[in-house]
């Protein structure tokens, strides 16, 4: 997580749900947020793409992904 990185909109709403019910899948946060759950997929890999979350588990039943925020992405400021 080096540098600024610039968040689309609903990149930062999921990392809002995230720190505030996490760890989630993306259905969760589709519901959480109220966003298609298209847009919480692509939010969720923004996340993870920019070191702010990370795919925990996948549940064996469904192979659905489960994230949570980093560590390090609760210390930072989400406005930044």
């Amino acid at each position: 997580m080096s540098g600024t990185v610039s968040l689309s909109c609903h990149a930062k709403l999921a990392r809002v749900v995230l720190d505030n019910r996490g760890p989630l899948s993306p259905a969760e946060v589709a519901s959480e947020a109220r966003i298609d759950e298209d847009e919480a997929r692509n939010a969720l890999a923004e996340l993870a793409d920019a070191g702010y979350a990370e795919c925990v588990c996948g549940v064996c039943e469904t192979r659905e992904q489960v994230y949570q925020l980093d560590e390090d992405a609760r210390d930072v400021d989400a406005h930044a």
